[in-house]
């Protein structure tokens, strides 16, 4: 049996394998684990409430029951999203309501009983018709013309619903005509793109299911998710979003591993690890080929070296997608830089079909032999007068000569600066797993990682985080007295996980946007919104080495 702190039990087979029953009937519908990974926003993965909005709300909402995950789904429609009262929209009225951070008004008593499940807010189909039957006197029939109506945007048909129902209204004598003008409008504005309860209620048990399972097997979720990854329109973004988000939950996604030799995402121990087809540039035929190869020339990469690899493997492979391979991490295993690699085997690279085809053989042959060693010995046997059939002539011997000395020397470092390997994984997996271009740079300033921020972390003198912009979003204030001013929205990161709600409002906006740029690695400062859970910036810093 297999026991979570938070009281939930699975049963487990002889072999050790957990049995998880995804029947929603038999799951705890109390999870403390499983709401709160809902209530702090904790969403990517989870049905309807993966996205960056849902994240968002979610936190914002923090739901505790089926009910109130339903009544978070439904607010994400644009019907309440649009709907825009008192400078506010009926989504966040919704959320102040419920935290009473607003008072529960109702526009008419007669409203209390329709609205009063969700703090006075309209957010179901069902309460929209619920209102035309008891407040406009309409007959179901009716009142589902009007839901029609108003959901396929049919102008002639809401012209002549709306003048019955303000008829109606007046006639049966729970509202004036005002009232019923009023309420007329909530119903037009908040119902567009809405959902009816029922969609909503069976969606919220979708996302506690997902989310259920998230909270109790993460690596499993985390592995599937990253294969489903593959599929979607933009990978490498989705891929980002899921290392970034496992990392907060303290789960390491690893780089392709020659060792490992997995084609695609597999859960290894307890590790999430990219599989070499997931890599750019590398596909399945790729794959294919080279695991043939190593089969069939006895090559254990657990145990052989760079040199070994170099000359018995790589001439087989295809020459771009080898490089992205050593630039992925995928040989980190030889324990030797990826500058290097990639210089060695460029000189590699510079050798002809035969040559090549000489050296492996003789590596075959005398594998405890480094690479350079069987550069000189291939020059020596070429220079031996009574060799009837040389690997080549003799005047390509100080050619050969030179490709040895560059090998070894190369002219310049081949340093594997944090920088440059971010770089090259953001490039080739989507994502920087082993390292942060932050880690370049002098961070003594900071006073907390991400994850600390987003664990909770509350700096006496303000929040320092030292991060690399990740994603930058530019919006112009449409209401209030900003109106016409322009805040921005950031994603940022460090090596311990991204945080994706970073704020810049109009007057720290303007005068640092030109350093908060996708790429630039910065200092900021600033404070934790105490309502929305978001980074608010007050001072910005370029990083400096």
């Amino acid at each position: 049996m297999l026991k979570f702190k938070c009281g939930c039990e699975f049963h487990q087979d002889k072999n050790g394998k957990t049995i998880f029953d995804p029947d929603i009937s038999k799951l705890n519908m109390d999870c403390v684990a499983t709401w709160d990974i809902l209530c702090d926003g904790n969403t990517k993965g989870v049905f309807q409430l993966e996205s960056q909005l849902g994240r968002s709300l979610s936190s914002q909402a923090k739901p505790r029951d089926i009910a109130e995950l339903s009544d978070l789904i439904a607010i994400m429609r644009p019907g309440c999203l649009e709907a825009i009262v008192n400078g506010k929209s009926l989504t966040m009225h919704y959320i102040d309501r419920k935290h009473k951070r607003d008072p529960v008004e109702y526009f008419h008593d007669s409203l209390e009983t329709i609205l009063g499940g969700t703090y006075g807010i309209l957010v179901y189909q069902e309460q929209a018709m619920k209102i035309a039957t008891e407040i406009g006197g309409f007959d179901l029939q009716e009142a589902d013309t009007l839901r029609k109506a108003i959901g396929k945007k049919q102008a002639d048909v809401m012209a002549k619903v709306k003048t019955s129902f303000l008829e109606k209204s007046v006639k049966k004598g729970v509202v004036n005509k005002e009232q019923a003008e009023e309420i007329f409008s909530w119903i037009e504005k908040s119902q567009r793109y809405s959902f009816n309860k029922s969609h909503s209620v069976s969606y919220a048990y979708n996302s506690y299911l997902t989310a259920y399972a998230k909270s109790h097997f993460p690596h499993e979720f985390f592995t599937s998710y990253l294969k489903n990854a593959v599929g979607k329109p933009d990978t490498f973004m989705e891929v980002q979003e899921l290392v970034n988000n496992a990392k907060i939950m303290g789960i390491n996604v690893m780089p392709p591993s020659v060792t490992k030799m997995n084609e695609e995402f597999k859960l290894i121990g307890r590790n999430p690890t990219y599989g070499m087809t997931n890599v750019k540039g590398v596909g399945s035929s790729v794959f294919s080929k080279m695991k043939a190869d190593m089969e069939k020339n006895n090559i254990d990469p657990e145990n052989c070296d760079w040199d070994c690899f170099l000359l018995l493997v790589s001439p087989y492979v295809n020459k771009k997608a080898f490089l992205n391979l050593i630039l992925s991490g995928c040989f980190d295993s030889f324990k030797i830089s990826r500058s290097k690699m990639q210089h060695q085997y460029s000189i590699v690279k510079e050798l002809s079909k035969r040559e090549m085809a000489w050296l492996s053989e003789y590596k075959d042959n005398n594998q405890e032999q480094k690479v350079k060693e069987c550069l000189l010995k291939m020059i020596q046997v070429s220079d031996c007068k009574d060799k009837k059939r040389p690997i080549f002539r003799k005047a390509r011997i100080p050619a050969v000569i030179d490709l040895v000395d560059a090998y070894e020397n190369p002219g310049y470092d081949l340093y594997d600066s944090p920088s440059w390997l971010a770089k090259q994984e953001e490039e080739l997996l989507g994502t920087a797993l082993t390292c942060n271009k932050v880690d370049e740079y002098d961070t003594s300033r900071s006073n907390c990682t991400c994850k600390e921020f987003l664990d909770g972390f509350q700096g006496q003198h303000g929040i320092y985080l030292a991060v690399q912009i990740d994603g930058v979003r530019e919006w112009e204030i449409k209401k209030g007295r900003s109106k016409g001013q322009k805040m921005g929205f950031l994603t940022v990161s460090d090596t311990s996980c991204s945080i994706d709600n970073v704020t810049a409002f109009s007057e720290e906006w303007d005068k640092y946007k030109k350093l908060l740029h996708d790429g630039n690695t910065v200092l900021l400062r600033g404070i934790k919104d105490k309502n929305r859970g978001s980074f608010l910036i007050k001072k910005v810093e370029q990083l400096t080495s």
